[in-house]
């Protein structure tokens, strides 16, 4: 099949680690406890010819403990570029897409990313970032900023 034929209307035309922190600690043996936060921003959105841009940045905090001391702690923010047919999509359904389709993909790239540094830095077993239901991802954010505009009321 034609590949014209079946490409996405909304697609990534780059992406960047654009923050890393690892701080490890030789510590006791013992089986790690690990906490994940995870949080997300949508950039600048803007129009260019026939096609939307915007940057989306996810970020993923770990931290690992064994008993009550930290093994290791790490802050990722990957960002990522996409595009989006401007003829065919709203600036709204563009922005929504960011926010599950991009998320999605940032996601996967980061957990790949991650996989491989804490595995070249010595943490066994590598950390892996487990699924993450983004759909209640954006649903907790909305409420947070919902609570936010409203305390600034």
């Amino acid at each position: 099949m034609n590949s014209n034929e079946v490409l996405a209307d909304f697609q990534i035309l780059g992406t960047r680690v654009s923050k890393l922190v690892l701080d490890t600690r030789i510590i006791e043996k013992g089986r790690a406890d690990v906490s994940f936060d995870f949080d997300y921003e949508i950039g600048e959105v803007g129009e260019e010819g026939n096609r939307f841009q915007g940057i989306l940045k996810f970020m993923v905090k770990a931290k690992a403990k064994v008993k009550n001391k930290i093994l290791f702690k790490i802050e990722l923010e990957t960002e990522g570029l996409f595009a989006g047919n401007s003829e065919k999509l709203s600036r709204e359904k563009f922005i929504e897409m960011l926010e599950i389709n991009g998320l999605i993909t940032l996601l996967h790239i980061s957990r790949a990313y991650l996989t491989s540094v804490t595995a070249q830095s010595g943490i066994r077993p590598p950390l892996q970032i487990p699924m993450v239901n983004v759909l209640k991802l954006r649903k907790k954010k909305a409420e947070l900023n919902s609570n936010d505009n409203q305390a600034e009321k």
